[in-house]
Order: C-alpha cells, then sequence, then structure tokens
C-alpha cells in the first residue's frame, strides 16, 4: 500500500500533502524540511492506475485546499504543492497535459483562498521552518513561473 492510499484510508489528506507524521519525506540533502515533490510523485502513480485519474487528482486537492488554514505552513505547503502540480504537468509526467490545469477546475472562493494563502506565506516567510536556509520567497515565486505555473498565485 502507498503512503497516499494509507493516508486517503486513514483520512488524513492534508497530513499526506502537508508531509507530516508518516507522510514526511525528508529533503535529500537532509536540510530538514519535507520533499514535497516525492509524495506528490507517489500520489501521481496511485491516481494514474485509477479510472479517472484526473478528477480524482482536482478531487483530492480541493479537499486538501479546503483543510487549510492561514498560517505560514500551511501557505508554504500549498506553494510546494502546486508547484510540484506544475513542475510534473510541464514535462508531461503520469497523465497530466498542456490542456488540462488544476487551476481551472476550482472555483472562484478556491482561488481566491489560494491567493490568500500564497499571500499569507509571501509576508510571513520568516515564521516557515528552515526557511533561513531557503532561496528567498520572491525568488520561489519568480521560479514557478518559470517551471509553468502560467498564473500569478498571489493575484487570487
Amino acid at each position: 500500500m502507498s503512503k497516499f492510499e494509507r493516508a486517503l484510508n486513514n483520512n488524513e489528506i492534508r497530513a499526506f500533502f502537508n508531509g507530516e507524521g508518516e507522510y514526511f519525506t525528508p529533503e535529500e540533502f537532509s536540510m530538514g524540511y519535507h520533499n514535497h515533490i516525492i509524495n506528490f510523485t507517489g500520489l501521481m502513480g496511485y491516481l494514474e492506475k485509477q479510472e479517472h485519474p484526473y478528477q480524482e487528482l482536482v478531487k483530492y486537492f480541493r479537499l486538501y485546499l479546503s483543510s487549510l488554514k492561514e498560517d505560514p505552513l500551511d501557505g508554504w505547503n500549498l506553494f510546494k504543492n502546486i508547484g510540484c502540480y506544475y513542475t510534473l504537468r510541464q514535462d508531461n509526467s503520469y497523465f497530466l497535459t498542456k490542456n488540462e490545469d488544476l487551476m481551472d477546475e476550482l472555483t472562484a472562493e478556491e482561488k481566491k483562498k489560494i491567493g490568500v494563502l500564497c499571500r499569507y506565506v509571501r509576508d510571513n516567510f520568516d515564521k516557515v521552518p528552515g526557511s533561513a536556509q531557503m532561496y528567498p520567497i520572491k525568488k520561489q515565486m519568480k521560479m514557478e513561473i518559470k517551471y509553468g505555473c502560467p498564473y500569478n498565485l498571489l493575484t487570487f
């Protein structure tokens, strides 16, 4: 059973996306923070075996998004997970195509929540654990566009 299947069975989608508890995957250079792309890749591996993988991705992402609060760590994890989606979408990893965009599936209210959380993490980045060892948040947000995110997440 994959980590995502375990999270699904235990109703721990939020913990999975945020890398909490047993879903924490250490960053490869042992910087002490969670490696979001490993978990997101595991999610995609699970989903590609489902009958409607893209619709399932949208459903689970919405469930995750609905669980988040205005908190630096929630905002950071959301930002990183969106980045993982666009990184995998850019090279057509798994079942993702340029014609389907997760953000296009979200309601105006869900997009607004993304904007609120991304602005919150931008303004409170110093409260994210390990942020002192990371690139500044403005540089990371510019990198997201480079990796295929067509939206300015701050303007939602």
